[in-house]
Protein backbone atom coordinates (compact mmCIF):
# COMPACT_ATOMS: atom_id res chain seq x y z
CA UNK A 1 0.00 0.00 0.00
CA UNK A 2 1.54 3.53 -1.22
CA UNK A 3 1.50 5.96 1.74
CA UNK A 4 -0.32 8.16 2.08
CA UNK A 5 0.49 12.67 1.24
CA UNK A 6 -2.51 15.07 3.15
CA UNK A 7 -2.02 18.52 1.70
CA UNK A 8 -3.81 21.47 3.83
CA UNK A 9 -4.30 24.48 1.53
CA UNK A 10 -3.83 27.92 2.80
CA UNK A 11 -6.94 31.06 3.69
CA UNK A 12 -9.36 31.23 0.68
CA UNK A 13 -7.99 28.09 -0.74
CA UNK A 14 -9.78 24.82 -1.10
CA UNK A 15 -9.04 21.30 -2.08
CA UNK A 16 -8.01 22.18 -5.40
CA UNK A 17 -5.18 24.47 -4.37
CA UNK A 18 -2.61 21.37 -5.00
CA UNK A 19 -4.69 19.30 -8.16
CA UNK A 20 -1.42 19.07 -9.42
CA UNK A 21 0.02 16.93 -7.18
CA UNK A 22 -1.52 13.83 -8.15
CA UNK A 23 1.17 13.53 -10.69
CA UNK A 24 2.92 11.93 -7.49
CA UNK A 25 3.08 8.33 -7.94
CA UNK A 26 4.84 7.02 -4.77
CA UNK A 27 1.93 8.41 -2.49
CA UNK A 28 -2.16 8.52 -2.42
CA UNK A 29 -2.26 12.18 -2.38
CA UNK A 30 -5.58 13.69 -0.54
CA UNK A 31 -6.50 16.95 -0.42
CA UNK A 32 -9.74 18.32 1.42
CA UNK A 33 -11.15 21.36 2.30
CA UNK A 34 -10.80 23.28 5.44
CA UNK A 35 -13.44 24.82 7.88
CA UNK A 36 -15.34 27.75 6.56
CA UNK A 37 -13.71 26.82 2.44
CA UNK A 38 -14.86 24.81 -0.71
CA UNK A 39 -17.84 22.55 0.64
CA UNK A 40 -17.59 22.34 3.89
CA UNK A 41 -20.45 22.91 6.00
CA UNK A 42 -19.93 26.85 7.26
CA UNK A 43 -23.41 27.31 9.61
CA UNK A 44 -21.92 24.79 12.36
CA UNK A 45 -21.10 25.45 16.30
CA UNK A 46 -17.85 28.17 16.42
CA UNK A 47 -15.79 25.50 18.19
CA UNK A 48 -15.68 23.64 14.77
CA UNK A 49 -13.65 26.47 13.53
CA UNK A 50 -10.59 26.53 16.40
CA UNK A 51 -7.22 24.73 15.83
CA UNK A 52 -7.72 21.81 18.71
CA UNK A 53 -11.41 21.28 16.77
CA UNK A 54 -9.05 20.98 13.22
CA UNK A 55 -6.52 19.33 14.53
CA UNK A 56 -8.85 16.68 16.22
CA UNK A 57 -10.63 16.31 12.62
CA UNK A 58 -7.37 15.66 11.05
CA UNK A 59 -6.63 12.74 13.33
CA UNK A 60 -10.01 11.63 12.90
CA UNK A 61 -9.92 11.70 8.97
CA UNK A 62 -6.31 9.66 9.50
CA UNK A 63 -8.27 7.18 11.62
CA UNK A 64 -11.37 6.96 9.46
CA UNK A 65 -8.85 6.13 6.66
CA UNK A 66 -6.91 3.48 8.87
CA UNK A 67 -3.56 5.32 8.13
CA UNK A 68 -0.91 4.74 10.80
CA UNK A 69 1.26 7.20 9.67
CA UNK A 70 0.94 10.06 7.03
CA UNK A 71 3.41 12.39 5.30
CA UNK A 72 1.90 15.91 5.59
CA UNK A 73 1.90 19.19 3.32
CA UNK A 74 0.62 22.77 4.20
CA UNK A 75 0.68 26.05 2.88
CA UNK A 76 0.42 29.19 4.99
CA UNK A 77 -3.13 28.82 7.07
CA UNK A 78 -3.43 25.09 6.37
CA UNK A 79 0.93 24.90 7.77
CA UNK A 80 -0.24 26.34 10.76
CA UNK A 81 -2.72 23.77 11.16
CA UNK A 82 -0.24 20.87 9.48
CA UNK A 83 2.13 21.59 12.92
CA UNK A 84 -0.18 22.01 15.38
CA UNK A 85 -1.56 18.64 14.03
CA UNK A 86 2.30 16.97 13.76
CA UNK A 87 3.15 18.84 17.57
CA UNK A 88 0.29 17.02 19.20
CA UNK A 89 0.09 14.16 17.04
CA UNK A 90 4.12 13.09 16.17
CA UNK A 91 4.48 9.64 15.78
CA UNK A 92 1.89 9.82 13.54
CA UNK A 93 3.51 12.08 10.65
CA UNK A 94 5.90 10.77 8.56
CA UNK A 95 7.69 13.80 7.23
CA UNK A 96 6.22 17.19 7.53
CA UNK A 97 6.86 20.40 4.75
CA UNK A 98 5.41 23.24 5.28
CA UNK A 99 5.15 25.77 2.27
CA UNK A 100 5.40 29.88 3.58
CA UNK A 101 3.99 29.33 7.23
CA UNK A 102 4.57 30.04 10.72
CA UNK A 103 4.13 28.96 14.08
CA UNK A 104 2.13 31.73 15.01
CA UNK A 105 2.87 34.82 16.96
CA UNK A 106 4.79 34.49 19.85
CA UNK A 107 3.92 37.35 21.62
CA UNK A 108 0.40 38.02 23.16
CA UNK A 109 0.91 41.85 21.89
CA UNK A 110 1.06 41.19 18.44
CA UNK A 111 -1.99 38.15 18.83
CA UNK A 112 -4.27 41.17 19.88
CA UNK A 113 -3.10 43.17 17.21
CA UNK A 114 -3.41 40.33 14.61
CA UNK A 115 -6.70 39.77 16.00
CA UNK A 116 -8.14 42.97 15.39
CA UNK A 117 -7.02 43.45 12.00
CA UNK A 118 -8.51 39.91 10.98
CA UNK A 119 -11.59 41.39 13.13
CA UNK A 120 -11.60 44.40 10.11
CA UNK A 121 -11.09 41.98 7.08
CA UNK A 122 -14.31 39.58 8.68
CA UNK A 123 -16.39 42.98 8.96
CA UNK A 124 -15.43 43.70 5.25
CA UNK A 125 -16.37 40.11 4.38
CA UNK A 126 -19.68 40.31 6.09
CA UNK A 127 -20.61 43.84 4.47
CA UNK A 128 -18.90 44.33 1.16
CA UNK A 129 -19.45 40.26 0.36
CA UNK A 130 -17.25 38.08 -1.34
CA UNK A 131 -15.95 39.92 -4.48
CA UNK A 132 -14.95 43.06 -2.36
CA UNK A 133 -13.29 41.35 -0.31
CA UNK A 134 -11.31 39.20 -3.10
CA UNK A 135 -10.56 42.53 -4.97
CA UNK A 136 -9.11 43.53 -2.07
CA UNK A 137 -6.86 40.36 -1.23
CA UNK A 138 -5.90 40.57 -4.53
CA UNK A 139 -3.92 43.85 -4.08
CA UNK A 140 -2.70 42.78 -0.26
CA UNK A 141 1.56 42.93 -0.85
CA UNK A 142 2.27 39.70 0.29
CA UNK A 143 0.87 38.99 -3.07
CA UNK A 144 2.60 41.18 -5.25
CA UNK A 145 4.48 38.75 -6.72
CA UNK A 146 2.08 37.07 -8.62
CA UNK A 147 0.69 40.27 -10.65
CA UNK A 148 3.59 38.64 -13.02
CA UNK A 149 1.90 35.84 -13.26
CA UNK A 150 -0.19 34.74 -16.72
CA UNK A 151 -4.03 36.01 -16.88
CA UNK A 152 -5.47 32.86 -17.03
CA UNK A 153 -3.12 31.70 -14.09
CA UNK A 154 -4.41 35.10 -12.46
CA UNK A 155 -7.92 34.14 -13.31
CA UNK A 156 -7.49 30.78 -11.74
CA UNK A 157 -6.47 31.87 -8.46
CA UNK A 158 -9.03 34.68 -8.42
CA UNK A 159 -12.03 32.18 -8.92
CA UNK A 160 -11.06 29.72 -6.65
CA UNK A 161 -11.33 32.68 -4.25
CA UNK A 162 -14.99 34.23 -5.44
CA UNK A 163 -15.85 30.47 -4.88
CA UNK A 164 -16.02 30.72 -1.20
CA UNK A 165 -18.71 32.24 1.17
CA UNK A 166 -18.21 35.24 2.70
CA UNK A 167 -19.51 33.95 6.54
CA UNK A 168 -16.81 30.67 6.33
CA UNK A 169 -14.02 32.98 5.28
CA UNK A 170 -15.19 35.65 8.41
CA UNK A 171 -15.36 32.64 10.65
CA UNK A 172 -12.16 30.63 9.72
CA UNK A 173 -10.65 34.20 10.37
CA UNK A 174 -12.09 34.81 13.38
CA UNK A 175 -11.50 31.62 15.11
CA UNK A 176 -8.20 30.46 13.09
CA UNK A 177 -6.40 33.51 12.42
CA UNK A 178 -2.87 33.97 13.44
CA UNK A 179 -4.24 36.06 16.27
CA UNK A 180 -6.34 33.54 17.73
CA UNK A 181 -4.48 30.48 17.12
CA UNK A 182 -2.02 29.70 20.10
CA UNK A 183 1.69 30.17 19.69
CA UNK A 184 3.41 26.88 18.83
CA UNK A 185 6.71 28.56 19.12
CA UNK A 186 7.96 27.05 22.66
CA UNK A 187 6.72 23.76 21.17
CA UNK A 188 9.69 23.77 17.95
CA UNK A 189 12.56 23.53 20.66
CA UNK A 190 11.41 19.50 21.57
CA UNK A 191 12.33 16.62 19.57
CA UNK A 192 10.17 14.92 16.77
CA UNK A 193 10.76 11.54 15.07
CA UNK A 194 9.45 13.86 11.77
CA UNK A 195 11.86 15.49 9.44
CA UNK A 196 10.59 19.29 9.11
CA UNK A 197 11.23 20.97 5.34
CA UNK A 198 10.45 24.58 5.54
CA UNK A 199 10.01 26.15 1.88
CA UNK A 200 10.06 29.79 1.16
CA UNK A 201 10.26 32.20 -1.68
CA UNK A 202 13.37 33.64 -1.44
CA UNK A 203 10.97 36.96 -2.47
CA UNK A 204 9.27 36.37 0.73
CA UNK A 205 10.92 37.90 3.19
CA UNK A 206 9.56 37.75 6.20
CA UNK A 207 8.59 34.20 5.63
CA UNK A 208 12.04 33.31 4.73
CA UNK A 209 12.85 35.08 8.24
CA UNK A 210 10.27 33.17 10.00
CA UNK A 211 11.69 29.61 8.30
CA UNK A 212 15.46 30.10 9.26
CA UNK A 213 13.96 31.18 12.92
CA UNK A 214 12.32 27.83 13.08
CA UNK A 215 14.73 26.07 11.34
CA UNK A 216 17.31 27.27 14.51
CA UNK A 217 15.02 25.70 17.08
CA UNK A 218 14.10 22.50 15.91
CA UNK A 219 16.53 19.98 15.22
CA UNK A 220 16.88 18.36 12.03
CA UNK A 221 15.09 20.21 10.00
CA UNK A 222 15.54 21.84 6.25
CA UNK A 223 15.03 25.36 5.04
CA UNK A 224 14.69 25.24 0.85
CA UNK A 225 14.16 28.66 -0.60
CA UNK A 226 13.10 28.91 -4.02
CA UNK A 227 14.26 31.63 -6.45
CA UNK A 228 12.42 34.22 -8.28
CA UNK A 229 9.25 33.11 -5.73
CA UNK A 230 7.25 34.92 -3.46
CA UNK A 231 4.45 33.55 -0.67
CA UNK A 232 2.58 31.10 -3.04
CA UNK A 233 4.93 28.62 -4.08
CA UNK A 234 3.18 26.43 -5.57
CA UNK A 235 1.25 28.60 -8.10
CA UNK A 236 4.81 31.04 -8.90
CA UNK A 237 6.83 28.30 -9.46
CA UNK A 238 4.56 24.79 -9.82
CA UNK A 239 7.03 22.80 -11.94
CA UNK A 240 9.89 22.99 -8.94
CA UNK A 241 7.61 22.58 -6.29
CA UNK A 242 6.26 19.32 -7.72
CA UNK A 243 9.65 17.98 -8.32
CA UNK A 244 11.24 19.47 -4.56
CA UNK A 245 7.95 17.76 -3.08
CA UNK A 246 8.51 14.54 -4.79
CA UNK A 247 11.93 14.36 -3.90
CA UNK A 248 11.56 14.75 -0.30
CA UNK A 249 8.50 12.52 -0.43
CA UNK A 250 11.75 9.73 -1.51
Amino acid sequence: MKPTLLCLHGFTGTSQTFHFLHAIKTHNVIAIDLIGHGKTSIFVHPYRYTSEQQVKDLEEIREFLNLDKIDLLGYSMGGRLALAYAFEYPTRVNSLILESSSPGLAEADSRGNRRQSDNRLACLLLDKGIEKFVDYWETIPLFDTQKTLSQTVRETIRQERLSQQAIGLAMSLHYFGTGTQPSLWRKLEKEYPFHPYFLVGQKDVKFVSLAKQMNQLMKESTVIEFEDSGHCIHVEKPAVFLATVIQLLE
